[in-house]
């Protein structure tokens, strides 16, 4: 590569905010068939280079370069057009419109006398669909996927503009072992055909298996570039959180399990999922496990009351109940912590004092009004329990990290002491370290005696922690594990029972 000029190059951007510089003079490039990964902690600046290359953010200073000549990317529209594309972690999408319309919205084929091809998009959508290996239909309106499934529409998006540069922005957040598989497959293929790839992951065994080069970001600054080659994890992290660090595996923790707190008997809802049997201790945390579409996410959210449970039984200490929405299982006890937390799990445009307060506003009023008071003590306990890193109390949650926002769905949760806490893929998008302050976060909850329930896309995080773990395949539990019995291939083999 040396001598080549690069597709993509950013010199000296610098990016500031009222009080707070989120980037300073960082310089890095990206040279055809080569993958360039960025990495950091969570507010390192990952997320505000990448808006700023894509045209969402103007930079303060500094300039970013396409094929060797200045290029000002004023909007996201331009950078497609430049053929530079983006996969979103958050995503931007339209839920009432079909998979196909999304993927080629803007820019949708069209028959002669300018009508869209919708035949053609659809089928062209289906080949997108079809290389990643997953089966959603093109025609499905996009508000009846899973998020997981949105993801890879986010993906599908992207690889449909037949773009120079990709920035890959967290793809992998939401995707299973077999999804991920298939992704950086993708990658690996897109690099051989030329195209240069930017890739962000929390994920750093993804990072060094593609990457040709990592930056490593921290506080808004280029700490280093490195070759891949050679790089191990300890060493990364090390380089990320700016000081020595071993890897350390979530150790599980022994804890007394004893009477039954939830417990599912049979429990169906219509094509989704049917006769799911399991219990839940307190004290215990159980990891619900699953390939994309095995319909673990229904499951959860019917017990949490979003959807109904049409036949089966469900009591929460011995009691049966019937939820009828959200705000039923809250009042009985039960905790969702959503893994869409910018869309279910926060309002972002409300402050971290509020967030933090939704869930116990019914426990802080008197005769009607807000005690103010008692907001700011629990929140600011919250905080200070969690190690919420945030300016002020009033601060907005859209300012804050992704890591510093998940803590926010859990301090949110752990302010109301629900008897059953179910957490939906709790650690998606956010840094090692947070990941591990998160799992502890976690933990601390069972050491309560609270029962938990956990879903995530890294089985062997779920391994790590979970007391117990149940299988779940097409809907149907297909295999159940206590913690003697762990294995990561006879739990895997179940995904396909």
């Amino acid at each position: 590569m040396t001598g080549q000029v690069p597709l993509l190059e950013v010199r000296g951007l610098t990016k500031r905010f009222p009080g707070v510089i989120a980037l300073s003079k960082v310089s890095f490039d990206l040279r055809a068939g080569e993958v360039h990964s960025l990495v950091g902690e969570n507010g390192a600046g990952k997320s505000t280079l990448l808006s700023c290359i894509n045209g969402l953010q103007a930079p303060s200073e500094g300039a970013i370069y396409l094929d060797g000549a200045l290029a000002v990317i004023k909007s996201p529209a331009e950078a497609i057009a430049r053929r530079l594309s983006m996969v979103h972690q958050e995503l931007v999408l339209c839920a009432n419109m079909t998979v196909a319309e999304n993927i080629y919205l803007g820019r949708e084929p069209t028959r002669k006398g300018g009508l869209n091809n919708k035949a053609r998009m659809n089928s062209d959508a289906r080949i997108l669909l079809s290389r990643l290996q997953v089966a959603i239909d093109p025609e499905q309106k996009l508000a009846s996927l899973s998020l997981n499934e949105q993801q890879i529409v986010e993906i599908c998006r992207a690889l449909a503009a037949d773009p120079k540069v990709i920035v890959f922005d967290e793809p992998t957040a939401s995707l299973n072992d077999d999804q991920v598989r298939h992704l950086l497959d993708i990658i690996i293929d897109l690099k051989e055909r030329g195209i240069a790839v930017v890739y962000v992951s929390h994920r750093l065994a993804e990072v060094l298996e593609i990457s040709d080069r990592i930056t490593i970001l921290r506080d808004g600054q280029v700490v280093s570039t490195e070759p891949a080659l050679g790089m191990s994890e300890d060493r990364l992290v090390s380089l990320m959180v700016g000081r020595e660090y071993k890897s350390s595996a979530m150790a599980h923790q022994d804890r007394p399990l004893s009477k039954t707190v939830l417990k599912a008997e049979a429990i169906s809802h219509k094509n989704l999922f049917q006769d799911v049997s399991f219990e839940v201790r307190e004290g215990e945390i159980l990891g619900i496990a699953g390939l994309l579409g095995c319909q673990r996410e229904a499951v959860v959210r019917s017990i949490f009351g979003v959807r109904s449970i049409d036949s089966g039984s469900l009591t929460i200490h011995d009691k049966p109940c019937h939820f009828r929405a959200p705000r039923d299982a809250i009042d009985a006890g039960v905790a969702f912590m959503a893994a869409d937390r910018k869309h279910e799990g926060l309002v972002l445009g409300m402050a971290v004092a509020d967030n933090l307060g939704l869930a116990i506003l019914d426990r802080i009023k008197t005769l009607g009004f807000l005690q103010k008071r008692s907001l700011a003590s629990t929140t600011a306990q919250m905080v200070k329990l969690l190690a919420i890193k945030v300016s002020t109390l009033t601060q907005r949650v859209s300012q804050l990290s992704g890591g510093n926002q998940q803590k926010i769905v859990i301090g949110k949760w752990i302010a109301r002491k629900s008897d059953v806490i179910i957490a939906e893929d709790p650690t998606r998008g956010v840094d090692v370290g947070a990941k591990v302050e998160i799992w502890r976060n976690i933990q601390s909850l069972a050491d309560e005696k609270r029962a938990v329930i956990v879903l995530t896309t890294e089985l062997e995080e779920m391994i790590q922690v979970c007391d117990r773990i149940i299988v779940m395949g097409r809907g149907r539990v297909t295999g159940s594990f206590e913690r003697k019995d762990f294995s990561t291939e006879e739990i895997a083999r179940c995904f396909f029972a």
